[in-house]
């Protein structure tokens, strides 16, 4: 069965509307195409208030009730079906708003561990009703945007993203240590360490003691994408990160992340992406724009 790839620019484009890094709807909205079995390039947070959704992430089935939620992270395979009496919020984010050491380190690595932990958080009413607070807000402004209300919903998103790891943290138990990570999220973790610097699959495939053929076929089961695509992906991102929020110029970005040169840098982006650094800045900062 062929799965659907889901994009926030996608679903922008289909509006005719400005993208935005984020996207704030209620459960008794439209949401047809979530039935669906589908991947996404973001991560979305269900937050359930009232009554049941049936979530189906990747192999597993999860009955979520109210004061639950799920966290999806991007390339899991999900959909998700609601009774007629289920309320909540839904709220979907990308990964480039992570700026914070924090939460780039709590989430890059995608291990199993906090996948287990975050696809379905079961809290007490008084947990869940502190993060449903965040999100009642950021749906609030979101139906009212400026550019103010966009970064307090940026600003909301971590806090409540946070809250949700820490209540995560203290509620489940079956912490896995680093050495029994599965193959992946060694491979994501590998990638944080080394990508400014080791950028071929035959690095990654060496330290993970694997042959390339198996990485690439782990990699395609987790996310649809090569594990070379992959290493491209995190560069891509600390490039868009680099370029929003850094104040650096194209050659200190460019050799900060290994090229030999701006012009290096202006092709690998090209070929990715079609554009060049500059023209990525600028639909980025429409994106961002305050």
């Amino acid at each position: 069965m062929e799965i659907a790839n889901y994009t926030l620019k996608e679903y922008f484009d289909q509006k005719k509307s400005p993208c935005l890094s984020f996207n704030v709807y209620s459960l008794n909205d439209d949401i047809k195409k979530d039935e669906q079995l589908h991947r996404s390039d973001y991560f979305q947070v269900i937050l359930v208030q009232e009554g049941e959704v049936k979530q189906h992430i990747e192999h597993q089935s999860l009955q979520l009730l109210n004061n639950q939620i799920s966290v999806v992270f991007p390339h899991q395979i999900n959909a998700f079906e609601l009774t007629k009496n289920a309320k909540g919020i839904v709220v979907q984010f990308d990964e480039v708003l992570f700026c914070s050491d924090l939460l780039k380190n709590e989430l890059i690595s995608y291990n199993n561990d906090l996948m287990n932990k975050l696809n379905h958080v079961i809290l007490d009413a008084g947990e869940f009703s502190k993060i449903n607070n965040y999100a009642v807000q950021i749906l609030e402004l979101f139906q009212n945007l400026s550019p103010i209300k966009k970064e307090q919903i940026r600003f909301y998103i971590k806090i409540m993203l946070l809250e949700i790891i820490e209540a995560a943290h203290q509620n489940y138990q079956g912490f896995q240590a680093p050495d029994q990570l599965d193959v992946f999220a060694r491979f994501k973790t590998l990638i944080e360490a080394n990508f400014k610097s080791k950028r071929t699959v035959a690095y990654y495939k060496d330290e993970l003691q694997i042959t390339s053929k198996k990485l690439n076929e782990i990699c395609k089961s987790k996310t649809g994408n090569t594990a070379l695509n992959i290493i491209h992906e995190r560069i891509l991102t600390e490039i868009k990160r680099l370029l929003l929020f850094s104040g650096k110029n194209h050659k200190e970005i460019a050799f900060e992340l290994g090229f030999d040169s701006p012009s290096a840098l202006n092709k690998f982006v090209y070929a990715k992406l079609k554009e060049t650094p500059s023209e990525l800045k600028e639909s980025l900062s429409q994106i961002y724009k305050y």
